[in-house]
This record gives C-alpha cells, sequence and structure tokens, in this order.
C-alpha cells in the first residue's frame, strides 16, 4: 500500500487551495499520483479496497476531488480489457464511472470531468459497459471546486460484459468513496474547530468553555466517530467479499448524508467569520463535502436502500469484533429463544429460574478474575450477554446489574470477608440491590451529595435522602454514596462507599411509579447506624471506588439500551415486512427514509460499543473512557429515535401496548423508555460536557 506520510505529501505538494485547485492541478495530480502507484494493478498501491479507501479519506482530508474509488472500480471490471487497465494504472487513462446504457453519451455530473479523458458507462444492473473517450467537457460552475462538468463522450474504444453482482459492487463502492471522502472532510474541519475553541478567546475566555460550544462539538464528534466506523465496517466487508457488504454501505451512506453536512456546519460556527472566506480550508471543506453529498442520487444504490434490504427480510449486519464476544452472543440467543420473556423492554421484577439458568452456565461474574469465581471473560463478552437479555426482555435485569455495579467494586476494593459474604451471591443471582446515588439536589452531581455517616464508636451514622431509587421496595441492599467529610478541599474527596441492608432500622421507602412503569422510590435515612465494616474501599475514596469501574458500566448500560433499541426496530421491521405497501409505501417514500434513519442509529450504536470494548479490553483506558461515553449518550438517544419513528412508521396503533399491535407494544413502551435512558447513569448534557473535556475543551 501507498504510504500515509507519501499520501499527504503529494496532496500538501499539488493540492491546496485557493491557488491549486482547478481542473489542470487536478490532471498533474492525477498523473503524479498514478505515477506513485496509486492506480496499480491490484488496486492503489496494491492494497485493494482498503487502499483504495485509505486514499478517498485522505484527499476528502484535503477537499480533493481526485477520483481513485472510480479508477478502482473501473480497472477491477476492466480486466478483459487490458489496454485501458494498463492506461488506469500509468495514469493516460484518467477514468469515470458513470450509470447509464449502450446509447450512453453525456454525464449531466461529472465530479472532475474537466480533467477525465475517458467514462466507463456501467449498466445498472450489468450487461455491456463501455469506456467511451470524453469529447469535450463544459464546467458547470457552482458548489463544487473544481465544477462539476457536463460530459459529450465519443465511440466507445473498448466494450466489457459485466455480471449483475460485479456491477452492483462497483456502484456500492463509488456511493461509499462519497460517504467516505464528505466524511473525512467534515473531520478535518470539525477537528480544526476543536483546536481554535481551545485558544479563541471572547468574552474574556477560551469559546471552548462555554456550554453550547462543548455540546455541540461532543454531538459531532459522536456523529462523526460513529459515522467513521461505520464507514470502516462497510470497507472491512467489501474487502472481504462478505454478503453484507451492500446493506453496510448503504447504512453508512445514509449516515454520512446527515452527518458530514452537519458536522461541517456546526464547525463553522466555532472557526466564526474567518472561516466563511475562501482564503481558509473551511471554505473549500464545506463545498467538498456538500457536492459529494449531493452526488449520491446519481449513483443508484444497487440493491435499494438500507429501508428496502431490510423491509425485503435482510438481517443488520453484527457488530461483534472479535470471536469471544460472538460465540456468547449466539450461546446467549439461544439460550433467550429458548426462554423468551414477556417482562416488556424494562422487565419487572425476576423470574428466579431464568435467575438459576443464568449462575448454572456460569454467566454471573465471568468477567472476574478466577481467584474471585469468575473465568476473566472479556468486557466484551458480557456486552454479548446484556445486549441479548435487553433484547429478548428476560426478566434477569438485577442480578445481571449486581455483577458489575456492585461485584466489579467488591472485587477490587472488599475486604476478604466482605468477599466472601457477598460474591458468591452474586455469582448465584441471590443479592438483591437498588442504587444510592442521586439526591433531590444531586442527580448527576456527585460532588452535591449531602446524605451523610458520621463516625460513632465502631461504626456509622447515616443521615439524608436518595432520590429515584430503582427497586428499593424489593432489594436487600442500597449501593450507597455518602459523604464523609464536609470539609474536605475537593467536595469528591470527601465521599465514601457503603453497602448498606435495607432492612436497617431507620430506612424509610416511599414509592412511586415512572413514565416506564418501573417503581422508584424515595429512599430516607434518619440515623441509621451500620458497622464500618458495611464500608466498601477507603474512607473519603468512594469517588475513585465509583469511577474505577464506571467506564465498564456505562458500557454495559449502553449495550442494554442498544438492545432494547434494535428490539424495537425489529419489532417495527416485522410489521413492515408483513405489510410494506401500508406501513412504509413504495421506494423512496418519506417513511422508508425514516426507517432508514432508524436502522443507522441502531447500527451506529453497536458499531460504536464493539470500538469501545475493544478499547476497553487493550487497557487503553482514556479512550475507553471516551468511547464509552460516546455509545452511551448515542444509545440513549437511539432508544428515543426509534421509539418516536417508529409512532411515524407504524401510524397511531403503534401507541397501543398490545401484543397484537403494530410494533407488539415496543414501540411506545421503548419511547416511555427513552426518558430514563438520557437521564440514567448520568443526564446526556452531563456526558456531553465530560465529552468535551476530554476532547480539551474547558
Amino acid at each position: 500500500m501507498v504510504g500515509t506520510e507519501e499520501i499527504t505529501g503529494l496532496l500538501t505538494r499539488q493540492w491546496h487551495f485557493p491557488d491549486r485547485a482547478e481542473g489542470a492541478a487536478l490532471a498533474r495530480l492525477w498523473e503524479l499520483a498514478a505515477d506513485g502507484g496509486w492506480f496499480g494493478p491490484h488496486g492503489p498501491g496494491g492494497g485493494g479496497v482498503t487502499g483504495a479507501a485509505a486514499l478517498v479519506r485522505a484527499t476528502g482530508a484535503a477537499g480533493c476531488p481526485l477520483p481513485v474509488m472510480d479508477a478502482f472500480a473501473a480497472a477491477g471490471l476492466l480486466a478483459p480489457a487490458p489496454r485501458i487497465a494498463d492506461g488506469i494504472a500509468a495514469g493516460e487513462v484518467r477514468i469515470l464511472v458513470a450509470a447509464g446504457g449502450p446509447d450512453t453519451v453525456e454525464v449531466p455530473f461529472a465530479e472532475a470531468g474537466t480533467a477525465a479523458t475517458h467514462v466507463l458507462v456501467l449498466p445498472r444492473g450489468g450487461g455491456p459497459a463501455a469506456v467511451r473517450p470524453v469529447d469535450f467537457a463544459v464546467p458547470l460552475p457552482g458548489l463544487a471546486v473544481p465544477p462539476w462538468a457536463r460530459l459529450r463522450l465519443g465511440e466507445p474504444e473498448a466494450v466489457v460484459d459485466v455480471a449483475p453482482e460485479a456491477a452492483a459492487r462497483a456502484f456500492s463502492l463509488l456511493r461509499l468513496a462519497l460517504a467516505l471522502r464528505a466524511t473525512a472532510a467534515a473531520r478535518r474541519t470539525h477537528d480544526r474547530s476543536l483546536a481554535h475553541a481551545k485558544v479563541r478567546r471572547q468574552f474574556g475566555r477560551a469559546i471552548g468553555g462555554f456550554g453550547a460550544v462543548q455540546q455541540r462539538a461532543a454531538a459531532r464528534e459522536i456523529e462523526l466517530t460513529a459515522g467513521e466506523l461505520l464507514l470502516a465496517d462497510a470497507v472491512r466487508r467489501h474487502a472481504a467479499g462478505d454478503g453484507d457488504a451492500a446493506l453496510a454501505t448503504e447504512l453508512a451512506v445514509h449516515h454520512a448524508a446527515g452527518c458530514a453536512p452537519r458536522a461541517q456546519v456546526h464547525a463553522h460556527h466555532n472557526l466564526g467569520a474567518n472561516a466563511y472566506f475562501e482564503e481558509d480550508e473551511a471554505a473549500w471543506l464545506f463545498r467538498r463535502v456538500h457536492a459529494d453529498i449531493a452526488l449520491l442520487p446519481a449513483l443508484p444504490p444497487p440493491y435499494g436502500t438500507a429501508a428496502d434490504m431490510l423491509a425485503a427480510g435482510s438481517a443488520l449486519p453484527a457488530a461483534d469484533t472479535n470471536a469471544r464476544a460472538a460465540r456468547m452472543r449466539e450461546q446467549v440467543r439461544a439460550f433467550c429463544a429458548a426462554n423468551r420473556g414477556a417482562g416488556g423492554l424494562l422487565t419487572k421484577g425476576e423470574d428466579p429460574a431464568l435467575v438459576a439458568e443464568l449462575a448454572a452456565r456460569q454467566w454471573l461474574g465471568m468477567v472476574w478474575p478466577a481467584a474471585d469465581g469468575g473465568r476473566d471473560a472479556g468486557v466484551s463478552e458480557q456486552m454479548a450477554l446484556q445486549n441479548e437479555i435487553a433484547y429478548h426482555q428476560l426478566p434477569v435485569g438485577v442480578p445481571v446489574a449486581a455483577v458489575s455495579v456492585v461485584g466489579a467494586p467488591l472485587v477490587k476494593y472488599g475486604t476478604p470477608e466482605q468477599k466472601a459474604e457477598h460474591l458468591p451471591r452474586i455469582r448465584e443471582g441471590r443479592l438483591t440491590f437498588c442504587l444510592g446515588y442521586s439526591e433531590p439536589e444531586a442527580g448527576s452531581d456527585l460532588a452535591a451529595l449531602t446524605t451523610t455517616a458520621v463516625r460513632d464508636g465502631d461504626g456509622w451514622v447515616i443521615n439524608g435522602t436518595k432520590s429515584w431509587i430503582g427497586n428499593a421496595h424489593t432489594a436487600e441492599y442500597i449501593w450507597l454514596a455518602v459523604r464523609t467529610d464536609p470539609q474536605a478541599a475537593l467536595p469528591l474527596a470527601g465521599i465514601s462507599m457503603f453497602m448498606v441492608p435495607m432492612a436497617a432500622p431507620g430506612i424509610r421507602t416511599e414509592p412511586h411509579q415512572a413514565l416506564s412503569g418501573q417503581v422508584c422510590s424515595t429512599v430516607r435515612f434518619e440515623d441509621v447506624r451500620v458497622d464500618d465494616s458495611a464500608r466498601v474501599g477507603p474512607v473519603n475514596r468512594g469517588w475513585q471506588v465509583i469511577t474505577d469501574t464506571l467506564a465498564h458500566e456505562r458500557l454495559l448500560l449502553a449495550s442494554e439500551l442498544a438492545g432494547m433499541s434494535r428490539r424495537q426496530l425489529d419489532e417495527v421491521l416485522a410489521a413492515v415486512r408483513a405489510d410494506p405497501e401500508g406501513t412504509v409505501g413504495p421506494p423512496g417514500s418519506q417513511r422508508r427514509a425514516l426507517l432508514d434513519a432508524m436502522a443507522a442509529s441502531v447500527q451506529a450504536v453497536q458499531v460504536l460499543l464493539a470500538d469501545a470494548a475493544e478499547k476497553a479490553e487493550t487497557g487503553a483506558v482514556h479512550t475507553a473512557r471516551l468511547a464509552s461515553a460516546l455509545a452511551g449518550v448515542l444509545a440513549a438517544e437511539t432508544v428515543e429515535r426509534v421509539g418516536r419513528d417508529g409512532l411515524d412508521v407504524l401510524g397511531p396503533a403503534a401507541a397501543l401496548s398490545a401484543p397484537d399491535a403494530p410494533g407488539a407494544g415496543a414501540v411506545e413502551e421503548g419511547l416511555r423508555v427513552a426518558v430514563l435512558a438520557f437521564l440514567g447513569g448520568g443526564t446526556n448534557d452531563v456526558q456531553r460536557g465530560l465529552i468535551a473535556r476530554s476532547l480539551g475543551l474547558s
């Protein structure tokens, strides 16, 4: 493959704005790229689809429309015409690919048309494909620079027969290339806007410290990262000849069509007036992003959009990135299929028999070290377990959550006596708990909590109130964060963690029914006395106890939310497949566009989670925390989106909870659960603020 430095060097020397961004410069760059082996017989630099994609990304970041993927696709199809194929490799044949038939002699909107010498006219369904010379090109000034051109084509110089599957792959790759290039251009502008926000001062401070800037930057970082992962997944599948390559491409293309222009425009908000003028590269990247997305309709999706393929019976591609997670998912799916729950997306209560079955399979606590009764499984395996449990709605939520919320801190900070008392019961699914973090005036801000634990001899006396506590009315213990040093210089330094029996004298619960149907409670502590043995971890080090396992907890919560939204989508798809015309209508309809958006969002969460799990398992702590935050925010937003758009797709009947309603009640329930999804574990607004700070904005 062509090296990254070589690619960047050539683009830097030969393509920059505004003095080297015209058709003649592009033609010269085309020739030099060929000299550098970009269009060799085995793909760009010998790297095949993967190498071509890398070059497309590089040209996108440079705002350059060099048609790398056109050359790659054409060279692959033109093996029976070696003279043309050799000319492509040498840069003597500067070729574009356009959809058309035997009589096509004009291309109305050709990117890089003023630099091209030939066009491969490719029938949409395969058949005779003709290589025609460009007789003349008429520039079409507008958004794109260099301008698009209307091409008049001459008589064929070569004709090859192209199989339908080969034609479909070529069109899929060309659509993928536009999405790759637009996303890379938007990423370049976004990254520049982040750097600018750190140094640009307004009203006496860096603009990166303003909440609106942080929220916008974090939202676009989530979208761009998810989009890049979707695109990388599509590239990988094309390179491997995977049967899901076309579907993965359309999911990535749909995501990019919305994300790239949005990210570009939002970056301009940060960059301000300078980037509005064409002395700044952002203005040229703006042109590139919008021009590439605008060209997508000129290249037909070979099997229809993602919505078309899903409505016809396709399933979302699997996103697991390692064999262990894939094996675990298959095992859990088999178990869940045999024990499908009826508890709803947010299960109410637990089924003791199912919990015992999970324990018998040693799935509870499998991520713990062997010395503590686990088997050192990876977080990706635990995520697969919880994702499938949520998808299949098995009523085992509290025992599964106990493994990470209570078990993981006990494994790291518990005394031998605490481990001996609690870990076996967690592994057996017999320990029930509730989470005592939130307070009336301290929801996502643990530094502001006011519930106190005061030393009294060998024990502690607890006073205060916890709010919105799920399962408190049935829990055996509360995993409780309290303030043990009100005078601590740093508020987070004065927190300690306790495992408090809910039966302790002085604890009072006041149940409330949530929008989701779940029972949550206000829990009041009035002179509750506990032994020091109830404390987990060092005194005043509770924040460390919480945060050491927080990234994994958020990943697991996001994995559950992803399972919920995937189930919602599949219920919507089941209704669509039963009556396509009555639900989403014909191809190209607005309701199919909504289905595209739902599917792309669900898949984006899946690839973000897989990426975060991989980072967590390789020990990249900082990047794992950032990745888990990105996945968590998008997972919560997707639950709401799928519920809302599901109602729009299926109509009023989907607002019913009856099992025979369209969506089987999952749509309306998911919409109600969505409020908890973006509040639980720290609100999405708070999480976006943390993401922004991870990006260096403060």
